[in-house]
């Protein structure tokens, strides 16, 4: 029953305070409500291994590649391949491990998820990712190690805005063919906490974070035209006074200090094309 898959579980960082958003302002709640509704299996897949971002000018010239890149996909891992499930403030993705391309292309596809909901709604997620056991059925059962190991991995180790993926994720994307054209979504990470006589331990990890997802957008095939690069551009100058703003409104210093490492990572990255 089980099979090895890697697993991410999200967590929607400020997700009550966006629903009370959302009772006044039905534009937000109908955005909200599309991307997560476009977040199934099939349309995922659809999407994993490219992107491409169509322009007035640019919808004829891309039309026909986006319907051979939905064919590939599909070929390459599969309709029912990637499995997800959503519940309150919380998404769980997973893939199984047929080949490295698709826990690359999650990755990937995540990268771009935290992009998309920042630019759109300005919203942050925050991650654990882990590659072990599961069961993981869409509209279904969901259990196994990899899900308890990512549920900690968020919970405990995350901590900031960021996606944290263990050592064995580590070993894949280094392993990987395709390391060199998405080595800009990644930084190191390593941490350990005991809870309650358990030791939860990323020796030697990655991460994702807003940041090095901006990066990595400016350095990919994702801005190959230049509205594009422009749009992308737009969004990372004005996140750093976006994310200063919000800190200046919060009196909490527990969460000041995870806005203030955004800031820092933002700055302390070269984004630029």
């Amino acid at each position: 029953m089980y099979e090895n898959r890697i697993t991410f579980f999200i967590d929607i960082l400020g997700f009550r305070n966006i629903i009370s958003q959302t009772e006044n302002d039905n534009k937000l709640a109908q955005g909200i409500f599309s991307v997560l509704d476009s977040m199934k299996g099939e349309n995922i897949t659809n999407e994993v291994f490219l992107e491409i971002n169509e322009t007035e000018d640019a919808k004829k010239e891309i039309e026909e590649i986006k319907k051979v890149q939905a064919l590939f996909s599909k070929a390459l891992i599969g309709e029912s391949s990637i499995q997800i499930t959503h519940f309150s403030d919380s998404i769980v993705l997973s893939i199984g491990l047929e080949n490295d391309m698709n826990a690359m292309s999650l990755i990937e596809y995540v990268g771009r998820l935290i992009y998309r909901l920042w630019k759109d709604f300005k919203i942050l997620i925050r991650g654990g990712v882990s590659v072990d056991k599961l069961v993981h059925i869409e509209n279904g059962p969901l259990f196994g190690p990899a899900m308890v190991n990512a549920y900690d991995f968020e919970t405990h180790l995350s901590v900031y805005p960021r996606i944290v993926l263990d050592d064995t994720v580590f070993n894949i994307v280094h392993n990987s063919p395709s390391f060199k054209s998405v080595k800009d979504l990644f930084i190191a990470f390593s941490g350990t906490k005991e809870v309650n006589g358990k030791e939860i331990s990323i020796k030697r990890g990655l991460e994702i974070n807003l940041a090095t997802s901006f990066k990595h957008y400016m350095n990919s095939h994702f801005t190959f035209h230049p509205e594009k690069q422009k749009e992308v551009q737009e969004v990372i100058n004005s996140s750093v006074e976006h994310l200063e703003e919000k800190k200046s409104e919060i009196s909490s210093e527990r969460i000041k200090e995870k806005y203030q490492y955004l800031i820092d990572q933002i700055r302390g990255q070269k984004l630029e094309k």
